[in-house]
């Protein structure tokens, strides 16, 4: 009786933990679209709304979702400080707070770092154009996850399952 249920406890563990790692890939997935939705909002406010990053950060630290609406209030306070540091600077310190807890890997992650690195001169429309090269770059990222995840999915439980397998064959 013992060893019937340690068996299915340790089966449910290995299938448990394959069911976290897919889920991770699809919050990865899911992370993904909602920067790839922030950072073309952030494009269409630049060139529709004529909008100073300022006024983006303030905006979007009041209708975001978390944890983009902290970094943005975060940075627009920061901004409001004027405490002689850099754009860049302040951005990166922001986004790798938001960023600490998200399934995206460190790739993805300096896209949304190095933003402001694309966004080049004063004028609007040249900003929107290097917020759209993160744009397409985010895209591509998002596209190459999609069609991983199915596959991937297939493989990780896979692999749980038969983990599962050979533990009991291996304790038995």
């Amino acid at each position: 009786m013992f060893k019937l249920a340690g068996i299915l406890l340790l089966m449910a563990g290995c299938a448990g933990l394959g069911f976290e790692r897919v889920a991770e890939e699809k919050r990865r997935i899911n992370e993904l679209r909602e920067m790839r939705r922030m950072i073309v909002r952030m494009q269409d406010e630049m060139l529709y709304g004529k909008r100073t990053l300022p006024e983006i950060c303030l905006l979007f630290g009041q209708c975001m979702k978390e944890p983009y609406r902290s970094a943005f209030a975060g940075l627009y306070e920061k901004l409001e400080e004027n405490d002689g540091r850099d754009l860049t600077m302040l951005w990166e310190e922001q986004m790798d707070r938001c960023m600490k807890d998200m399934a995206i890997n460190e790739e993805e992650k300096d896209i949304l770092r190095e933003l402001p690195k694309h966004m080049g001169m004063l004028h609007e429309t040249i900003q929107a154009a290097g917020v759209g090269q993160s744009l397409d770059i985010i895209t591509g990222h998002i596209a190459s996850a999609q069609a991983e995840y199915e596959n991937k999915s297939r493989v990780i439980m896979s692999i749980s399952i038969m983990a599962g397998l050979f533990l009991i064959i291996l304790l038995l």
